[in-house]
């Protein structure tokens, strides 16, 4: 009879021994899925850093180019050569030729 009720406490730590085990395996798991995922994450921020970054640089020399043309006083010749070139105005008086043989 005695060996009757030490196979209960024999099969339910085995059991207790299979269930956390099974549980460290999971966590394991679990935490290196989400580090890999992280620093998937991570690298991708890195990327966007860099090209919002690339982005500031690229603003704050205009800007800089925009402050030097206002402090020269030469925004008539600037707003000038803005509409000719970026909207294409052209003077009332003024004949433009354009080359359609390229085509």
């Amino acid at each position: 009879m005695a060996k009757t009720k030490k196979e209960p406490k024999k099969k339910s730590r085995w059991i207790f021994r299979v269930i956390s085990r099974t549980a460290v395996i999971v966590a394991i798991i679990g935490c290196t899925v989400s580090v890999v995922s992280i620093q998937s994450n991570i690298a991708e921020k890195k990327t966007e850093l860099a090209q919002v970054q690339k982005q500031i640089d690229n603003l704050t020399a205009e800007n800089e180019d925009l402050a030097r043309i206002l402090d020269s006083g030469d925004i008539d010749s600037y707003m000038e050569r803005l509409a000719r070139e970026e909207y294409n105005y052209a003077y009332p008086d003024e004949l433009r030729f354009y080359d359609t043989s390229r085509n």
